[in-house]
């Protein structure tokens, strides 16, 4: 393991810097599919969720450290992706009471309601991936540990298929459930942080982890990778009907989809790789990637009120759809450069150090 750390860390800042381009195009494909895409195109809504959401935990789980204590796992996390989850929400609480007609005790119960911390109960929806990135760090570290004390090394290729497997077949299980508290009959809709998620979520955070202990460099810059990821992952999408969407709790086909979303994934690596090539495009999708985290809390709001919007006053749902992804991007990234950068205080809520760190150390990369 070390050899192999020394051997790539001559070549780590390439790694970084291919790594923020994909997350650039990764929380642009984000965006794009959060703005009712399958309106203009139906078949590039199944394009982009055939592998956004395997992409960024599989990215995320790229610098993961098997070996780190517990209880800085826990504290490094917290800051990262729970706390700017936390501001988040009591920005929605704030925003909701000063500028609209939502009462006090609406607000307060949807302030209650993000404490599950699931898609179904956010105003934000998108929101759900931060606490759920949280508990996939906590259920990995508990992994590498069962690992580690087994001494198999086969263990951990069997387990991780095994997670996958098991995860797949219930992954909507939880999609609907009653549970009786106190005498009374309630249902929910998905699991707290969406634990229903946590086993086919890791298993591409964990693959990352994995995969990222080789050197990737002659694979990713070979121009057969990009031809064959890229041609492999249209090809299955065009004719095969199977459909993947993690907050629908959607998995039509466990060979299809994990196949089209490691398809994906080595397409989106590759192509960074190849654009880092290219400055001034390079230059762009990492400025992007740098601030996916504030554009990933910001976009939705901010795009379905440019929609509404653009659609009253141009009636062309193609326009709108554009106008709005624009904003959707751009004003998020506005917001990042003249308001959260330059205040250090605002910095540290959204899980960003007043020290500048390493492009890895940022979340939901």
């Amino acid at each position: 393991m070390d050899d192999q750390g020394n051997q790539r860390g001559g070549s780590m800042s390439k790694r970084i810097e291919y790594i923020d381009i994909a997350r650039g195009i990764g929380i642009l494909l984000v965006v794009m599919g959060h703005n009712d895409v399958q309106l203009v195109s139906p078949y590039l809504h199944k394009l982009i969720y055939s592998f956004h959401m395997p992409l960024f935990f599989f990215m995320s789980g790229l610098f993961f450290k098997s070996n780190q204590p517990f209880l800085q796992l826990v504290q490094r996390r917290y800051s990262a992706v729970l706390k700017p989850y936390i501001t988040a929400v009591l920005m929605i609480f704030v925003i909701s009471l000063s500028f609209s007609n939502v009462s006090l005790a609406l607000a307060t119960s949807r302030l209650f309601k993000a404490t599950y911390a699931n898609a179904f109960y956010l105003d934000w929806v998108q929101l759900w991936f931060l606490p759920h990135l949280f508990a996939i760090n906590i259920f990995s570290c508990g992994f590498y540990w069962l690992v580690t004390r087994s001494r198999l090394p086969w263990l951990k290729w069997g387990l991780l298929l095994a997670i996958l497997v098991t995860g797949v077949l219930m992954i909507d299980k939880f999609l609907s459930f009653s549970i009786n508290l106190l005498g009374r009959s309630f249902t929910l809709s998905g699991l707290p942080f969406s634990l229903d998620l946590i086993l086919v979520s890791s298993f591409f955070f964990i693959l990352g982890c994995e995969i990222f202990k080789f050197d990737l460099k002659n694979i990713l810059s070979n121009p057969l990778t990009l031809i064959v990821s890229g041609f492999g992952l249209l090809g299955m999408v065009s004719f095969l009907p199977q459909e993947m969407d993690f907050a629908a709790r959607v998995y039509d086909s466990l060979p299809i989809n994990t196949i089209e979303a490691l398809l994906g994934i080595a397409f989106i690596l590759s192509l960074s790789w190849q654009i880092e090539r290219l400055p001034f495009l390079s230059s762009i999708f990492q400025y992007v990637g740098n601030a996916t985290l504030i554009i990933l809390v910001f976009h939705l709001p901010i795009q379905e009120s440019w929609g509404q919007k653009m659609m009253a006053v141009f009636n062309n749902q193609t326009l709108s759809y554009w106008i709005a992804y624009a904003a959707g991007v751009l004003i998020p990234l506005f917001i990042n450069h003249y308001i959260i950068q330059p205040n250090p205080v605002v910095k540290s809520w959204f899980g960003q150090s007043s020290v500048p760190s390493s492009p890895v150390e940022t979340p939901v990369s």
